[in-house]
């Protein structure tokens, strides 16, 4: 958990920014847009040019969510060997853990320690605080959660499953 907290706080810092566009932008990674059905966006590498493609009828706060995670599976799963070698039990536990790890990037890129904590003084609850710094309420509590391993007793209700971008 502490090397993707800090590979995005290594980001902010070098960039001055937690915009998941702008960052992609300064990384040279290409963002497109596409209609799709069910998809929110997805992460693709070719050749080595890296592209990001969100679903054009999200709204602007799932664009940024969508983003945040697909910046994610760029800076953690890069490199990552092909998955259609690995059988479909491997698979299915590997794409969890990409998913999870995806979600935690990008808890702690959109949401400063500093703005969570501040809300937790003012909100009672996950989906306020959520709503107050205009995230899901999973990725608050994926935030909750990485405060906890820093010393904080945060209470967390649940643990958002790995594939819950895929649900809404």
């Amino acid at each position: 958990m502490e090397e993707i907290l800090g590979k995005v706080e290594s980001l902010v810092k070098r960039f001055h920014t937690r915009d998941p566009f702008e960052l992609a932008s300064n990384l040279n990674i290409t963002v497109k847009y596409g209609e799709f059905k069910e998809l929110r966006g997805f992460y693709n590498c070719m050749y080595r040019n890296r592209f990001i493609v969100i679903n054009s009828c999200l709204d602007a706060r799932e664009k940024i969510i969508t983003c945040s995670h697909e910046l994610g599976h760029d800076r953690l799963h890069r490199k990552v060997p092909n998955l259609g070698l690995m059988k479909d039990y491997n698979l299915y536990r590997s794409i969890n853990i990409y998913e999870k790890e995806a979600n935690l990037f990008s808890a702690h890129l959109l949401i400063s320690d500093d703005e969570f904590l501040d809300c937790t003084n003012t909100y009672n609850t996950y989906s306020d605080i959520a709503s107050a710094l205009n995230v899901h309420e999973e990725l608050a509590i994926i935030k909750g959660g990485i405060l906890n391993r820093r010393g904080f007793n945060l209470k967390i209700p649940y643990d958002p499953k790995a594939n819950y971008l895929a649900l809404k």
